[in-house]
């Protein structure tokens, strides 16, 4: 039986509710554990539209992951500073849980076909944020922004997938996580400032 209440209509519709069910099935349990036939059910569809809008899973994992990096990056907003930028970005994961759980759950499946997304905007700017800050001399210019970007990034993402297991073990539980997430970062960004 399909969560939809009513069957969608128009192509438009259609896409919508395919990609919806998409990302909240693979969200929940992983692209390689779910089905075209899963996908349809829970989009209130028939199988077949998957292939004529789509074509392959593949090309409905790399949309659906290209449409979670747009609504991610709106939820980010403008930023002035590294700080700033990260602290949006915490708050953006926060709210875009299926982001960071489709992202990690596609890697832990193993091997896939083409790209993981088609565009970086956020590690973009954030290289030219960075780069920027180092010409101003507010952050080491020995360090590679590429690789601060890229720590930063592993930095976070690996607070969000295993927070249950960092805060408690560090003991650092006590207070809300998106405070502590913002400390951490905030600490490890201090480490590279002039």
């Amino acid at each position: 039986m399909h969560s939809r209440k009513t069957k969608p209509r128009g192509k438009v519709e259609v896409k919508d509710a395919i990609l919806d069910a998409a990302t909240k099935l693979f969200a929940q349990r992983g692209v390689s554990a779910v089905s075209l036939r899963d996908i349809a059910q829970e989009a209130g569809v028939n199988h077949g539209l998957i292939h004529r809008h789509f074509g392959s899973k593949e090309n409905l994992r790399l949309e659906v992951q290209n449409r979670l990096m747009v609504k991610i990056n709106e939820s980010i907003g403008v930023f002035s500073s590294p700080q700033d930028a990260l602290a949006r970005g915490i708050h953006a994961l926060e709210e875009n849980e299926e982001f960071w759980k489709v992202l990690a759950r596609t890697f832990l499946d193993g091997p896939f076909e083409g790209d993981v997304q088609s565009a970086f905007p956020f590690m973009q700017k954030m290289v030219g944020l960075i780069s920027g800050e180092q010409r101003k001399g507010t952050i080491r210019k020995s360090i590679d922004p590429r690789i601060l970007v890229a720590g930063g990034t592993a930095l976070v993402y690996g607070l969000f997938v295993f927070e249950d297991y960092i805060l408690p073990a560090t003991g650092l539980n006590e207070e809300p996580s998106s405070d502590i997430k913002n400390k951490i970062i905030s600490t490890w960004l201090s480490l590279t400032t002039e």
